[in-house]
């Protein structure tokens, strides 16, 4: 009782210290198109000008301008601009469970300096999940999303513009790969890297380049997502560092302290170790500012 008890308090005086702000969405790039979702263009229509964008999800709902709901967590006594990470939420939103882990990271990573913006992509869009296979239109739509709390970061002078970095679980890792692609590049801010727990690798993201280095963390008994998918991804020969730890006996729910559970036919538990060795190699990342190539079974 009394470890559940810390626990608790943990988790309610890291909530207690964000903000929650508003963040204007940007997404007239060149590398956008005004079309909008249909059965017959389902992934094309994620690189798109429009917030909403006529999805199933959106009730079939268009509209051109938007807002995201965020919530910065700031080290403790911070003062001027910090490193930060923009955290990026699955296919089921900004759930209960959704913000306890992102508090818990947020609490790893702020104890070491590092700011966290916690990104909704969800609420203000009226979206309640976007789960099922793994999903590019999504990822693709959210790729934007990260961008403009990059440019909020920077604008605000919250953060360092040479050390903002992305992290997304399930399909925010799927975001997270899809926001490094060069098609990507047209933005006025980049990243300087990412960590993608958990995501989709699909065939057409093994094949895309990159501008910065990666880490993916997966499981290798992930049935969500295809782990194989994304050794492919880390294996290509690029020009920037990819690597991939794949953590033996996990799944894909291994970063998420919750009870087991199956949701969708995916098998879903925490594996500590496997969390506390992907929490620490961030952190250390973030510290050498160096990422490496290579698959790694841990």
């Amino acid at each position: 009782m009394k470890s559940i008890f810390l626990l608790m308090l943990l988790l309610f005086s890291a909530a207690a210290s964000a903000e929650e702000v508003k963040i204007k969405w940007k997404g007239d790039y060149p590398h956008n198109s005004s079309k909008t979702w249909t059965k017959d263009n389902p992934y094309d229509s994620g690189f798109s000008k429009n917030f909403k964008n006529g999805t199933p999800e959106e009730f079939d709902e268009v509209q051109k301008n938007g807002e995201l709901n965020a919530f910065i967590y700031s080290p403790k006594d911070a003062q001027g601009s910090v490193p930060f990470i923009i955290l990026l939420h699955g296919c089921g939103g900004l759930s209960t469970s959704a913000k306890e882990w992102s508090a818990h990271v947020a609490e790893l990573l702020n104890s070491q300096g590092v700011g966290v913006l916690v990104l909704d992509s969800f609420t203000t869009r009226y979206v309640d999940q976007s789960c099922g296979p793994a999903d590019l239109h999504w990822g693709r739509r959210r790729a934007d999303d990260a961008y403009s709390a990059l440019d909020y970061l920077i604008e605000k002078k919250l953060a360092k513009s040479n050390e903002v970095y992305l992290m997304g679980y399930s399909n925010g890792g799927t975001t997270t790969l899809v926001s490094l692609t060069t098609r990507e590049a047209d933005h006025q801010h980049h990243f300087a890297g990412a960590f993608a727990v958990a995501p989709g690798c699909s065939p057409s993201l093994q094949h895309s380049a990159l501008y910065t280095g990666a880490i993916i963390f997966m499981g290798d008994q992930d049935d969500a997502n295809n782990p194989k998918w994304c050794e492919e991804l880390a294996k290509k020969k690029r020009s920037v560092p990819v690597q991939m730890v794949e953590y033996r006996g996990a799944n894909h729910g291994f970063p998420v302290n919750a009870p087991p559970h199956d949701f969708m036919g995916w098998h879903l538990s925490y594996n500590p170790v496997a969390e506390k060795d992907m929490m620490q190699t961030i952190i250390a990342t973030l510290k050498s500012k160096r990422f490496v190539k290579g698959v790694e079974s841990r």
